[in-house]
């Protein structure tokens, strides 16, 4: 085991290197024969990771892409899968933004999802979704969970309960229906950095927009700070996705002039202009988006889970980057519920199949041990 790769991850990595390349074909309808690299099964796998199995099965369609019969059949079943779950969501949403106007005195705002897909791609079903984003006032985040839980959805603790209102920036709540699944997380801000903390409900509200969904009007952000949501999401996890470079690239492209100077005079006055220039620097390094900036990006933010996402190889970059930024009594907390979580936490990661509570803990060590192995594909 390297220990070195550790440190040092490399500038602009995206898993699955060596399928980029095809992988950012699929994107453009008029680019010529797609060309993959190696085995077509691990293509597809890759496809699947960056969400653009539905980019893949248009480029089968228009005889831009050649597989297999096998790994054809598998990205038509699971783009399928995919569109068909991402219309479910949005069929959830007209009455979880309701329960939250009329419950709890909340307008919500949409952060991704339809608030990208419908208003930035010509066709929406390329872009599907697996979750739904709302942002809540963070004082509101505790009734506006309890009013959704009153209607079926289950918190998904993280380690303890607690544990992400503090040290996250969301509530994960879970809603299952027979063989559906809806995942809806309660943002008080966007990204666990303390630099990202000024996106947060009453700034992304100002200004929003209105758009329909299902027959709901919901509250989604104009493009200019659309561009700092999605800029501070791809750069608080560590291990992004294609499709959320490809997101930036079309807001970017679609922001008019003064709505794309706005971005850089709000992230200029935020402190967030090194966080929006990074996001940028992604799509211009793998997918050829290069406009003229007006503000320079200046100095990035003190180091923390952003930085650490950036800047780490490990799959700890998180853990390190959130410790980095609180006090050392925290710190004693944060580590016992990692290491240690509750039963509701521990099932959350290594199953909920009623294994006694020590069982469940030994394969806690176990994950734990594994990741601490495991690197980036």
């Amino acid at each position: 085991m390297r220990w070195g790769r550790w440190l040092g991850r490399p500038p602009f990595y995206l898993p699955y290197p060596e399928q980029i390349p095809a992988l950012t074909a699929l994107l453009s309808s008029s680019s010529g024969p797609i060309q993959i690299p190696g085995d077509a099964a691990v293509f597809v796998t890759a496809a699947d990771w960056h969400n653009l199995l539905s980019f893949a099965l248009r480029a089968l369609k228009d005889g831009r892409l050649e597989l297999g019969q096998d790994s054809a059949a598998r990205v038509s079943q699971e783009a399928a899968v995919r569109v068909l779950h991402a219309r479910l969501l949005r069929q959830a949403l007209p009455t979880i933004v309701r329960i939250l106007r009329t419950r709890c005195g909340v307008t919500p705002v949409l952060l991704k999802g339809p608030g990208v897909a419908d208003r930035y791609y010509a066709d929406r079903t390329l872009r599907p979704f697996v979750d739904l984003d709302l942002i809540v006032p963070r004082d509101s985040l505790g009734a506006a969970a309890d009013a959704l839980r009153a209607t079926g959805y289950e918190i998904e603790v993280e380690y303890r309960d607690g544990f992400t209102q503090r040290h996250g920036h969301d509530v994960h709540l879970v809603r299952r229906d027979s063989s559906q699944r809806i995942d809806l997380e309660l943002h008080w801000r966007v990204g666990d950095d303390r630099a990202t903390s000024v996106l947060d409900h009453a700034f992304l509200y100002t200004g929003s927009l209105p758009l329909e969904v299902e027959g709901e009007l919901v509250l989604v952000p104009r493009t200019a700070r659309q561009l700092l949501v999605l800029g501070a999401h791809l750069l608080s996890d560590r291990v992004k996705r294609l499709s959320w470079v490809n997101d930036i690239q079309l807001v970017g492209r679609a922001a008019n002039d003064e709505e794309w100077n706005q971005a850089f005079v709000d992230a200029d006055q935020l402190g967030l202009l090194w966080i929006l220039h990074r996001a940028l620097d992604y799509a211009r390094c793998h997918l050829g988006f290069d406009r003229s900036r007006p503000i320079p990006a200046g100095e990035p933010p003190p180091f923390g889970p952003l930085r650490a996402a950036e800047e780490i190889y490990g799959p700890a970059a998180l853990h390190l980057g959130r410790l980095a930024g609180i006090s050392w009594r925290e710190r004693a907390g944060y580590l016992h519920a990692v290491l240690a979580p509750s039963r509701a936490g521990l099932e959350r990661t290594v199953g909920a199949d009623g294994a006694p509570a020590w069982r469940l803990a030994v394969r806690h060590l176990i994950r734990g041990l594994r990741l601490l192995r495991r690197f980036e594909e």
